[in-house]
This record gives C-alpha cells, sequence and structure tokens, in this order.
C-alpha cells in the first residue's frame, strides 16, 4: 500500500519518506490493525484484546478477536486508512466512540470540487441527513450528520440480551483536488448521552489534518482571521469537555480507497 509522499524529484531521503497527509488522535485511543497484512491480522488483534483487556483470560481475548475480525476485514476492503476508538469511564458509566479516516482517490468530478458541490450532493441523500460547511486548518470542509437504529449482540452487551440502540454518526469530506482525491473521516457512538464531547473531539481531531504539498501553490479564500482565532465548527457541534489533541499520536493518511465518497 503507498503512502502519499511530497512531490517526487526530491534528493532528500527523509523528505521521500514524510508522508504528505497526516492528523492526530488522543494517546489514549486504541488503534484498530487496518494496515496489517492479512496474515498477520489475528495475532494483530490478539495483541490488541490483551491491550484492552489487561485483566482478562485466554477466552475473553478469543471471543473479542472473533467479534473484531470481520469488522476490521471489512474497514480493510473498503479501504480505511485509520481506525481508532477510545474507551472511557465517565463517573463509573462505560462509554465509547470510533474514529476512521480514509483518503479517498480518483473521486468523480474531484479535480474540481468544492465544499459547496460536495455539501450539495450529500443534502440530496436522505431526509434525515443534516449537511453544513465547516471551515478547518486544511480549508473548506463538509459534514454530515445522520444517526441509525443498530442490534447489539447479547455478547456485547451489559443485560446479555440483544439490544437496539441509536447510533450517531459525522462524516466530514476534506475536498483536495489533487489527483482527484478527497479526505474523509467518520465518528460513530452508541453513547448518545455523551454526544457533546464526542463530536468536540472528533472535530479537533479532523481539524489536525496537515496537507504536504511540497511545492505546489494552494489557494486558501478563506477569509482572514485574527491570530489566535479557532476555525470554525458546525453549529450542531455543542461545546463539551476538554479534548485538545495537540499533543496526540501524528497518523498518515493512505492512499488505499476503493469507496464510493456518497456511499
Amino acid at each position: 500500500m503507498d503512502t502519499m509522499l511530497p512531490g517526487s524529484g526530491s534528493a532528500d531521503p527523509s523528505a521521500a519518506a514524510a508522508p504528505r497527509l497526516t492528523f492526530r488522535v488522543p494517546p489514549a485511543f486504541f488503534e484498530l490493525p487496518v494496515q496489517e497484512a492479512p496474515e498477520e491480522l489475528g495475532e494483530a488483534l490478539a495483541e490488541l484484546a490483551q491491550d484492552v483487556y489487561p485483566e482478562g483470560n485466554a477466552e475473553l481475548w478469543f471471543q473479542y478477536v472473533a467479534a473484531q475480525l470481520p469488522l476490521v476485514i471489512e474497514m480493510m476492503e473498503a479501504g480505511v486508512s485509520y481506525a481508532g476508538f477510545c474507551l472511557l469511564d465517565l463517573d463509573g458509566r462505560r462509554s465509547t466512540a470510533t474514529v476512521t479516516a480514509t483518503l479517498l482517490e480518483s473521486v468523480p468530478g474531484g479535480e474540481k470540487a468544492t465544499a459547496s458541490s460536495v455539501a450539495a450532493e450529500l443534502a440530496g441523500s436522505g431526509d434525515q441527513v443534516h449537511v453544513e460547511t465547516v471551515w478547518l486548518a486544511a480549508g473548506e470542509a463538509v459534514a454530515r450528520f445522520t444517526s441509525e437504529i443498530t442490534t447489539l449482540p447479547a455478547e456485547i452487551t451489559d443485560s446479555g440480551r440483544s439490544e437496539e440502540v441509536e447510533i450517531g454518526k459525522i462524516a466530514v469530506f476534506v475536498p483536495l483536488r489533487r489527483d482527484a482525491e478527497m479526505a474523509l473521516f467518520e465518528l460513530s457512538t452508541p453513547c448518545m448521552q455523551d454526544w457533546d464531547l464526542y463530536s468536540e473531539l472528533f472535530f479537533n481531531i479532523v481539524n489536525t489534518l496537515e496537507v504536504n504539498d511540497a511545492g505546489t501553490p494552494v489557494e486558501d479564500p478563506r477569509p482572514q482571521q485574527s491570530e489566535g482565532v479557532p476555525p470554525s465548527r458546525p453549529e450542531s457541534v455543542l461545546p463539551g469537555r476538554p479534548t485538545d489533541v495537540a499533543g496526540g499520536v501524528e497518523v498518515p493518511l493512505r492512499t488505499k480507497s476503493v469507496r464510493d465518497v456518497f456511499g
């Protein structure tokens, strides 16, 4: 799988090894092994299971691997470049959310795509979809808010019975235009009571996206802002707890996508 690199022709080996697109996630995030070779996926998930449940046993770890394996394979086939999740204890209550990132390439019409054109396309995808544009450090983007009802298997619920839960989702599309690319970040959480916390955390993660197009001038049509004023975020995101990710782990955004950006 190829990493998106700075412009070719550089004689500096260190520059050639630098990813063109990076973002940051909090260090407490667990990373799903979507970049592993298929033959090493089982072992990587077994190691993750022990990290997530350090006090567990072999049976619990096996069940975790069995539950996660098809989900990770699905992500890999969809071209997901990064997938991570957090497990929080909020006043004695367990809470979780998942974040994924994908670099879509050869998007139809992507060379001319703007946030406005993407927003118009996404707005027609259903009555239950809320779409709006937002300014990020990397440029103008589009945020899509949706929710769905899903059934959790008895093996992962506190009650030991299958339960229906509402899953809140946010997808942020960042048109990059170069080579018809588009960065896609997605958040999902079944813990809707913690929506404010996770939505703020998610937009802070997305806002760390850095594009290193060495030697390529980038047009920035954003209005001038006073120094120290953060980029705007969707009105749907309400203030939550402090969710600073500036000191987080840097993640390269790699090209491996076959997804339909409007799917």
